[in-house]
């Protein structure tokens, strides 16, 4: 008997069992006419092909007095006492054909290698799409693929190969196609059943997870594709990269949002503290007075007075309202909605902070014309 994984006659462990299945493999399934069969050499031959030897030496005279030749012959005399092969030792060299039950040791090797290879093919779909469905827990019936094309490179089967297996697999109920149109087992459109999970963790051998379990696998699932979406949003919401370092945390906590209001307007103050060249004596709505008044403000947003106090007054509003709210108490009114808003408000005050200072010296140099 041959190993459970075997998939091939590199599988077999003793030479009078390759000689055997080679010599099948030479003169094919069906009985030869009286007489007929393959010689030594040609045995001899098929045998250095898959040793790497060079082939024509079972065609030299060096072969016929060597020692292989008569490894080759004793291997034969072996099979041929378990009747599995017929020996015509005429003159010269023999001539040897398998007998039936020679033929149907093979042809059980052959079934034994198909069953093993099929049990991997089977054993890859379902790892590669439990894989899929620990991916995507909630949406798998939908979203789950196979690679069918990298599956079967990598096993070595044909296509045909993993479509049979496939739909094996899936009149056992061990896989469903995908809850899409056109959606096709053959491109591997396919998703893992409950029954599926099981088989592979029976052949694994791991513990079988609990109800419980399950749910909280599918919740963690959920929560790690919510963050995700949520770091891809944080990144398009919000442009100022401190802003969001220093929030980010904060906004990922499950309470206590006031301190994201917290850390927002002191990243806001001095911001433009710094932007004007502020002494740190300068805090709050006075700070925000002094850049952006309407008459002497030297980060201006617009041109028109009235709309630069309006902005003053933006800026003034959030350190009198947000700003030293938070800075002198505890508060537990924000919601963790209430602070992703405002720290886009923040970021938008940012930029805005931004494009007043790169323009200053523009607006400087203006005036002094004007003057």
């Amino acid at each position: 008997m041959i190993a459970a994984t075997a998939t091939g006659p590199e599988s077999l462990p003793q030479l009078e069992d390759r000689v055997l299945y080679h010599l099948v493999e030479l003169t094919g399934d069906h009985p030869l006419p009286l007489g007929e069969g393959v010689s030594e050499a040609a045995l001899a031959e098929r045998l250095a092909e898959e040793l790497g030897i060079a082939p024509d030496f079972a065609q030299s005279d060096e072969f016929y007095g060597s020692s292989a030749r008569g490894t080759v012959l004793a291997a034969v005399k072996a099979l041929e006492d378990e009747g599995l092969l017929e020996a015509i030792k005429v003159m010269g060299p023999w001539t040897i054909r398998p007998a039936r039950d020679g033929r149907r040791r093979v042809d059980q090797w052959r079934q034994q290698w198909r069953q093993a290879q099929d049990r991997a093919v089977q054993r890859r779909i379902l790892e590669e799409l439990e894989r899929c469905w620990r991916a995507d827990p909630g949406h798998y019936a939908y979203t789950s693929r196979l690679d069918v094309e990298r599956l079967c490179a990598d096993l070595g089967v044909p296509r045909e190969d993993y479509l049979a297996n496939a739909q094996r697999l899936l009149a056992q109920g061990k896989i469903a196609e995908n809850k899409l149109d056109q959606a096709s087992l053959a491109d591997g459109y396919a998703h893992i059943t409950e029954a599926g999970r099981r088989d592979l963790e029976v052949a694994s051998g791991t513990p079988r997870l609990s109800p419980g379990a399950q749910e909280a696998w599918v919740e963690v699932a959920r929560l790690r594709r919510r963050l995700q979406l949520a770091e891809r949003n944080m990144s398009s919401l919000i442009a100022d990269d401190e802003l969001r370092r220093r929030c980010q945390d904060l906004l990922a906590a499950e309470g206590h949002y006031d301190r994201v209001i917290r850390e927002a307007c002191v990243i806001l103050e001095d911001r433009v503290r710094t932007a004007i060249s502020a002494d740190k004596s300068v805090v709050g709505t006075a700070l925000m007075e002094a850049a952006f008044g309407p008459r002497a403000g030297p980060l201006r947003l617009s041109g028109n007075d009235q709309e630069q106090r309006g902005a003053m007054e933006l800026y003034r509003g959030v350190m009198a309202f947000f700003r030293n709210t938070a800075g002198h108490n505890v508060i537990e009114t924000y919601s963790q909605g209430d602070a992703v808003r405002f720290v886009v408000l923040i970021d938008l005050l940012l930029g805005m902070v931004r494009a007043a200072t790169s323009q200053a010296p523009d607006l400087q140099a203006n005036a002094q014309i004007g003057s």
